[in-house]
């Protein structure tokens, strides 16, 4: 989805990633492709959209880069206000049906749409939308995608060659996003709130259970906010034997920021 206006171009690109409980961001040179700078920036809470735009004010008269010119802004907004279409049943005309079933939608809120081509499945959402509001005035032009758009897109890249199943598991501070491929499809694509690791662990678990997937021989790969020596991590290798914290040593963007580096 892409917002328009004037704006002042130069040869370099801004993505942003916004959740509730944190922003991060890259800025790149497009030509060479090469990362000039990365921010990530943890919230001591979650907080609700009104609250995003005061931290998120606060942040960009923090760091001067992110007021600065340029010919490409990208924003992704990861947050549980989605669902996932099939593209031979979507129609732009029926938004709001697709999200009033488990999404709570007021009058203000705008509804988006992301195409996920590989899959012909239609990725519907609603981004904040005072925080648009506020890059809009601030960038001008910007694309911007939901983050579980990003998730499926890359997951089913890198796991194109594998017969088994797989599940890749995406951590925030106080969610998680959850997806499941074999070969080249998608078998399911989720995100959960959670408050402590026993949260976590039941709705993985669950997810496996109603797959059919045995948590002794099933792959899974966590990104995002985790560590090995997290007790998150702890209690799920005591469930779940063939999990590992994946590295990609390709980009300098950590995986603790994995669905934004897709944007690279």
């Amino acid at each position: 989805m892409t917002n328009n206006n004037q704006s002042h171009t130069i040869s370099k690109k801004l993505s942003i990633q916004v959740c509730l409980d944190g922003l991060s961001f890259f800025t790149q040179a497009i030509a060479s492709k090469e990362v000039i700078s990365y921010k990530a920036i943890v919230f001591e809470q979650k907080v609700d959209p009104a609250s995003l735009l005061t931290e998120i004010t606060t942040i960009f008269n923090t760091y001067p880069e992110l007021k600065t010119s340029y010919s490409k802004v990208e924003v992704v907004y990861s947050n549980q206000l989605f669902t996932l279409v099939p593209k031979a049943v979507f129609d732009p005309e029926k938004l709001t049906d697709y999200l009033k079933f488990n999404t709570k939608i007021l009058a203000t809120d705008f509804i988006a749409y992301d195409h996920i081509e590989t899959q012909d499945i239609v990725t519907v959402y609603i981004p904040y939308t005072n925080i648009n509001n506020f890059f809009f005035d601030t960038f001008g032009s910007f694309d911007y995608y939901h983050g579980m758009s990003l998730f499926i897109k890359k997951t089913l890249e890198k796991d194109a060659q594998y017969e088994d199943p797989r599940v890749h598991i995406h951590v925030h501070k106080n969610s998680f996003d959850l997806v499941v491929t074999q070969k080249k499809k998608l078998l399911l694509a989720n995100a959960f709130d959670f408050r402590s690791k026993e949260d976590f662990m039941y709705y993985t678990l669950f997810t496996l259970e109603q797959l059919e997937l045995n948590p002794d021989t099933i792959e899974v790969f966590l990104t995002g906010a985790i560590q090995k020596n997290d007790a998150l991590f702890e209690l799920a290798y005591t469930y779940i034997r063939n999990i590992e914290i994946k590295e990609d040593s390709t980009t300098s963007i950590p995986t603790t920021d994995y669905i934004l580096s897709s944007l690279l």
